[in-house]
């Protein structure tokens, strides 16, 4: 069982991907650009976010501080 930090950053990464792709949606059923200008950003934080999770998770790879 993973140590309860190495849980949160799995379900911090799972929450960020989740949001990332409906906003991926939502883009494309948007009606104006003021929506779409709303999600774009929201994505880009998003994909930033995942960036540095798996960044985290290597990291503590790295230092043996995770459980698969």
């Amino acid at each position: 069982m993973p140590k309860k930090f190495n849980e949160n950053l799995i379900k911090a990464l799972k929450a960020s991907r989740e949001a990332s792709t409906l906003c991926r949606q939502a883009m494309i059923d948007a009606n104006d650009e003021s929506c779409r200008a709303l999600y774009s950003a929201i994505m880009k934080d998003c994909e930033k976010h995942i960036q540095m999770l798996e960044g985290e998770i290597e990291l503590h790879k790295d230092q043996h501080k995770w459980e698969s």
